[in-house]
């Protein structure tokens, strides 16, 4: 008996098969090396050439990756892959149709129609990830460029950013983080919550200082508007009438430029914790829903059912409301509720009320802002992402340069990290209950308090007038 040694022959669906899973592994498993080393060197220099900008460059490149320059070549690069996986399918599966006699169609019919489920699969995998990477620099583009209405005027606030400063990466930087209540039924933008982000990055640590809404008589940058250099109402509502007269709340801020209300707000909040506020960052209450929403919930505890009877807002259709106790997953509303109720009670477990107000409201406004970050970092890049972005876009809005937008997102752990240090300026220790609660409800800083835990916090060198020095008031010169 003759024996000859033949090669084994090559299924063309197979290779096709194998060229899906990455370029030239279908035309070496036919035998053809050459057509392998061409369809296979362009992929592997292109992944390589990505995993190194995300691993071994990550962070000499972090702010280059996030650049719109960077995604669009990335686009580019994905639709260029696109186009060369479906050759190497295509040329691998090349001789299908040469599969078998006649009488086997039917073999040669599915075969065919592997490639074609497999070139439909590569168009879909490229799709999802072309509408990803245009996700990821659209909401960039919507988080980083304020061209809103600012706060106090409608709308969502432009950028107050001035271009004399630059963050070198390494400094303690300091953000005004402000919930803005901008929903339907709503005649102006209120600050609903008013928080101070400070990071070191540096030390590795990072600070959230909540000031009460109803804080009254904090420090003005000068005496132009009230003789003393305070504020003599709510602090939130210096944003609005700062923004009603620009001309003289922002002299020095040029005329088209219409963002006086955030910027002043930044000039106080600044001066009242002691510390330079470089940058600001806003949260849309509506696009908080969406987010939450986007999410799939968020979890969040009670130590009893909290009870308001008077409770209600734009994402809430009827007046009232009680949420219950323990550990519950919210909805998007409801996760807005348990952050804005200040009002009403939680009742504990062994009956009694513990009464609900401004400053145990700040506390949980922070728990949340943690855990939705918490839930970001951890969501399904597949299925959740695509939304979790454009909620994104349509919540958050910043004055922090994108250029360096990849050192923003180095210092999101620090924030959120279990060591964070959270402190809400609150009575008994820092503020004083208003003298005429039902005249207008004020309550009244306590300088020297807050000195000495902004110090604690800070270290001694505080910035201005209020924290910085004893003085009774601003100098008389403008900001």
């Amino acid at each position: 008996m003759l024996i000859t040694d033949r090669p084994r022959p090559r299924h063309p669906g197979l290779a096709a098969f194998l060229s899906f899973l990455f370029p030239g592994l279908g035309q070496a498993y036919a035998g053809n090396r050459r057509l392998a080393i061409i369809f296979a060197a362009p992929a592997l220099v292109l992944l390589f050439g990505l995993a190194a900008a995300v691993t071994v460059l990550a962070d000499e490149l972090r702010n280059e990756i996030l650049s719109a320059t960077f995604l669009s070549a990335l686009l580019v690069a994905n639709l260029g892959l696109l186009g060369w996986r479906l050759a190497a399918i295509g040329q691998a599966g090349a001789g299908l149709t040469s599969i078998g006699p006649p009488h086997q169609g039917r073999r040669r019919a599915i075969a065919i129609g592997l490639v074609i489920v497999l070139a439909i699969s590569t168009v879909g995998m490229h799709a999802w990830a072309g509408v990803l990477i245009g996700r990821v620099n659209a909401t960039l583009e919507d988080v980083f460029d304020g061209d809103q209405p600012e706060a106090g005027g409608g709308g969502r606030p432009g950028p107050i950013n001035q271009p004399d400063y630059r963050w070198d990466g390494t400094e303690r930087i300091n953000f005004l983080l402000l919930g803005i209540d901008s929903g339907v039924g709503r005649d102006e933008a209120l600050t609903d919550t008013i928080l101070v982000v400070s990071v070191d990055p540096v030390a590795g640590t990072a600070v959230m200082v909540s000031v009460p809404r109803d804080t009254g008589f904090v420090p003005l940058p000068d005496r132009s508007v009230y003789p003393d250099g305070v504020y003599p109402r709510k602090i939130n509502e210096l944003s609005s009438e700062a923004a009603l007269s620009p001309a003289l709340w922002c002299p020095d801020l040029p005329a088209e430029v219409t963002t006086c209300g955030l910027r002043t707000l930044q000039r106080a909040i600044g001066l009242y914790v002691g510390i330079p506020i470089q940058y600001y960052a806003t949260v849309d209450l509506q696009g908080f829903v969406d987010l939450v929403n986007a999410l799939g919930g968020v979890t969040l505890c009670l130590p009893g059912p909290m009870v308001d009877p008077e409770y209600g807002g734009p994402t809430w259709s009827e007046t009232g409301i009680e949420l219950p106790g323990g550990c519950q997953h919210y909805d998007g509303a409801h996760a807005l509720a348990y952050a804005r109720i200040r009002k009403g009670w939680i009742e504990l477990p062994d009956g009694t009320r513990e009464t609900q107000n401004d400053f145990k409201r700040a506390e949980r406004q922070q728990l949340l802002l943690l855990q939705v970050r918490r839930d970001v970092a951890q969501a399904d890049l597949i299925f959740e992402l695509p939304a979790i972005l454009s909620a994104i876009g349509r919540a958050v809005e910043t004055d922090f340069p994108r250029s360096l937008a990849g050192d923003l997102a180095s210092l999101l752990p620090l924030v959120t990290g279990p060591d964070i240090e959270r402190v809400v300026l609150s009575w008994p220790e820092f503020v004083d209950l208003p003298t005429e609660p039902l005249v207008n409800y004020l309550l009244i800083p306590r300088r020297d308090d807050v000195r000495a835990e902004m110090e604690r916090l800070f270290g001694t060198e505080l910035d201005g007038w209020y924290l910085g020095s004893i003085a009774d008031g601003p100098p008389e010169t403008g900001p």
